[in-house]
């Protein structure tokens, strides 16, 4: 059976409909739709509910049957909350009769049950490895989660099913996910899915949400710049057509000229009083950031439990490493924050190969990066296929194991928000190591820390949580967040 007819089999033409129908219904700015009322707005899952989110699943091969205490302590943390979600970081495929291009992350097409076995429900698809083996790869992975029982969003073969919110029936209500994905690089642009308008367009790919970046200057470092720019644009004559460039201002900004095609083209502004220079800011594409919040408004007047997930690695300056930055642009606390006021009960952000603090904002937690809870990116193709040597001082291998010259990529945790009757009463955090000082077999795979190690990571998390007044009480290898 296809990917679609297990579509059209398990739900009603009409519930399709309605999906896509929400998702591609045009409006003119989110300011304009009406509130969502009391009675719709609260979170409805029955009783005492317990949500487990974790940071990307960078996973390879199996991993649920290992008997070894410390990693099952971990997968019973997800198997026994009633719902639990992560980012799907990569690809799956039956690497055997796979007949598309295999590049990039790629694990096992028995990966999808396993993460069942472990406990997941939902994952996010929208991320920077969705075409690592192109569109093969993209619906391969969907196919068998969607077999293993794994609930997916952000992906899908046009933009309406890509943006679409995914529901998952539970005995105590129904949880839906919504997935986006800020694109790294503009070469990035190629994930985007694209709507389909009548018989036109429909790309497949991800739920993208573009913006525009500038880069915070001094007046001098401003005046240095414009200087070395009116040198370049005074060769205009000596060429037949000359590109225009818009004239500088301190306070709109300046476009300096660093390619031929103006693509990657920075932009420049002097900081203003209180703003640091250095410091990147985004501005949201509008069109992009309607349609993920009309999708999550969607999804809160259908389901009980509404989780916003967003995959982004943006930092908040040009000196931090990129992947490694541990706080978060602000942008990305907008986001978070109309995500929530659009209705989602939780905001699970990945992206970034480092831990985040953690914001409760209108009594709804906000994750800002979790880390990675699985990352196995030594099994590279080319030596588990046999195609090169396994060397330890292959790129790749030390990005697995020493990225950024620091074992941070490493630490990770499992976050398990507790609620009674609708309303968040605490969230428990659980530090977890992925083996950096073990063998490469069991290199990526996911084990609770020890007490000193767990201590060090919820001091990092807890000293990152600091500018939103976030207060984590440290109680032996658990960090307690109490919502007062």
């Amino acid at each position: 059976m296809d990917r679609t007819t297990k579509l059209v089999s398990a739900f009603s033409p009409r519930f399709i409909s309605l999906l896509f129908c929400l998702a591609i219904t045009p409006v003119q700015g989110q300011s304009e739709l009406p509130p969502i009322g009391e009675r719709d707005r609260a979170m409805t899952m029955a009783g005492d509910f317990t949500f487990a989110s974790v940071g990307d699943l960078m996973i390879r091969r199996p991993a649920s049957q290992l008997a070894d205490p410390e990693v099952q302590e971990v997968f019973d943390l997800i198997r026994n909350a009633d719902l639990a979600m992560g980012n799907m970081e990569g690809e799956l495929a039956n690497l055997r009769e796979f007949d598309g291009p295999l590049n990039g992350f790629v694990g096992t097409q028995e990966v999808a049950a396993d993460l069942r076995l472990m406990g997941f429900d939902m994952v996010n698809r929208a991320q920077n490895h969705l075409l690592d083996a192109e569109f093969a790869g993209m619906f391969s992975t969907n196919f068998l989660l969607d077999e293993a029982g794994i609930i997916h969003a952000g992906s899908g073969k046009n933009l309406q099913e890509a943006a679409a919110p995914a529901f998952l029936e539970t005995a105590k209500g129904r949880a839906a996910l919504i997935g986006t994905h800020a694109p790294i690089w503009p070469e990035h642009n190629r994930l985007a899915a694209t709507p389909l308008i009548g018989n036109l367009g429909g790309r497949p790919g991800l739920n993208m949400l573009n913006y525009r970046e500038t880069i915070l200057v001094s007046q001098d470092q401003f005046d240095a710049l414009n200087r070395v720019r009116d040198g370049f644009l005074q060769q205009r004559d000596n060429y037949d057509n000359p590109r225009p460039f818009a004239n500088a201002s301190a306070s709109t900004g300046m476009n300096f000229p660093a390619s031929s095609s103006g693509r990657n083209n920075p932009n420049y502004r002097v900081a203003a009083n209180g703003e640091i220079p250095g410091t990147l800011v985004y501005e949201m594409n509008e069109n992009d950031l309607d349609r993920i919040l009309r999708n999550i408004r969607n999804a809160r007047q259908l389901g009980d439990f509404v989780i916003a997930a967003a995959h982004i690695h943006q930092s908040r300056s040009i000196v931090e490493t990129q992947h490694l930055s541990t706080r978060p642009p602000a942008f990305y606390e907008e986001l978070a924050r109309k995500a929530i006021d659009a209705g989602a009960d939780a905001f699970v952000g990945t992206g970034v190969q480092t831990l985040r603090g953690i914001e409760i904002y209108n009594g709804k937690p906000i994750f800002y990066g979790l880390g990675e809870f699985f990352r196995e990116a030594q099994w590279e193709l080319e030596v588990a296929l046999g195609n090169s040597d396994a060397n330890s001082n292959r790129r790749v291998q030390q990005f697995a194991r020493n990225f950024g010259g620091s074992t941070q990529s490493l630490e990770s945790l499992v976050a398990i928000s507790h609620y009674e009757d609708g309303e968040l009463t605490e969230v428990r955090l659980y530090p977890i190591e992925l083996g950096f000082d073990g063998p490469d077999s069991r290199l990526g795979i996911p084990r609770m820390a020890d007490v000193q190690h767990a201590e060090q990571i919820l001091e990092r998390v807890e000293r990152l949580s600091d500018e939103w007044g976030t207060e984590i009480d440290i109680e032996g290898s658990v960090g307690i967040i109490r919502i007062k």
